[in-house]
């Protein structure tokens, strides 16, 4: 497996592994947009040259990530690459001087909330009408130890 920093040529994979992983389409510039705000941010992993996994995060206020998607192809998961990858984020954040990591996650993603309450995440509050389709989300939240 590489972990490497998301590059423009990774648009149309990035986009697949979406669509397969998340069931949602978004225009190529919302990648590149992010690529833009915060490179060490969007990171990809790699195996045999195909992208299988990515996690992408914005600093949203000082010392602060917010996770924005992370997503690991179904035929590769049950393999960590989702751990390994928010420890790489988590890495990088350090290196960044920020300190805590939130993201929202849908309230019916049980396996999702359970795999980063594994991380260390705490559920810190609730949104309403967060999705497009009406469901509220989980805000969760971390502390990185340096």
């Amino acid at each position: 497996m590489i972990i490497r920093r998301f590059t423009p040529s990774d648009v149309r994979p990035v986009m697949e592994v979406v669509k397969a992983s998340l069931g949602e389409t978004y225009p190529p510039s919302l990648y590149l947009t992010l690529h833009n705000i915060w490179q060490d941010g969007f990171l990809v992993m790699e195996e045999d040259g195909r992208l299988v996994a990515f996690v992408a995060a914005v600093e949203s206020e000082k010392r602060i990530a917010r996770i924005l998607m992370l997503a690991v192809l179904r035929e590769y998961r049950g393999r960590s690459l989702g751990s390994i990858l928010m420890k790489e984020l988590s890495a990088r954040c350090i290196a960044n001087d920020i300190h805590t990591v939130k993201l929202e996650v849908r309230k019916s993603n049980k396996i999702a909330i359970a795999f980063y309450e594994r991380l260390g995440f705490a559920i810190t509050g609730e949104l309403n009408n967060f999705y497009v389709n009406g469901e509220g989300a989980y805000v969760m939240m971390k502390v990185l130890e340096s």
